[in-house]
């Protein structure tokens, strides 16, 4: 059987092999959301421990320190929405999820995920395979973010930006994009305006 399209069980098959009894199992624990854009998960929604994977439409993650906000991640159609230490803990820090557009998710909780690990319980192997993935993809995108904000200047990440999310500035700001870069929005706006100087 074939996965379609926006379906996070294509993911978990790229990492793990699903016998159709266990895909069936994981079917079963996820639910299917929609948000409006501008809607926002906050430490207080009631959705706030779960894995979330985006079947259609786009969200970013951030933080507030020192009265600014801080963009920490991206997320797009056929892509986890991922917060990493939700999967160990009930604290979901200064973290906040807000959809920058009309989106579909699936989600799944990371309570049902954390007894599965800490406790081994068979029947519930099948949610840790969701975070499990997800994680790994996180992880993946972090890795490139960091040795990209590492090692290139601010021309050559707003290359690369543009590369990974071709679509990003359709549907983020300019002040949301450069937080993520780690750039001022000044410097972005001469950067797509071709008149940056190092």
């Amino acid at each position: 059987m074939t996965s379609a399209p926006h379906d996070p069980i294509s993911h978990i098959r790229s990492h793990i092999s699903l016998s159709p009894e266990l895909e069936q199992s994981l079917r079963d624990q996820m639910t299917e959301c929609h948000f409006k854009r501008g809607e926002r998960i906050t430490a207080m929604s009631e959705i706030r421990n779960h894995a979330i994977y985006i079947k259609r439409g786009s969200a970013r993650v951030f933080y507030i320190s020192g009265g600014k906000e801080h963009t920490y991640s991206f997320a797009f159609s056929d892509q986890f929405v991922t917060i990493a230490h939700r999967l160990l803990s009930d604290s979901t820090g200064n973290m906040t999820i807000e959809f920058l557009e009309s989106t579909d998710v699936i989600v799944i909780s990371h309570k049902s995920t954390r007894e599965a690990f800490m406790n081994a319980n068979a029947s519930m192997a099948e949610v840790y395979l969701f975070t499990l993935t997800a994680m790994l993809e996180h992880s993946h995108a972090l890795e490139e973010r960091i040795m990209v904000l590492q090692t290139s200047d601010a021309p050559g990440r707003y290359r690369w930006v543009q590369q990974k999310y071709p679509h990003l500035l359709e549907r983020a700001t300019v002040t949301q994009v450069a937080s993520f870069l780690g750039v001022t929005k000044e410097t972005l706006y001469r950067i797509r305006s071709g008149k940056y100087k190092n």
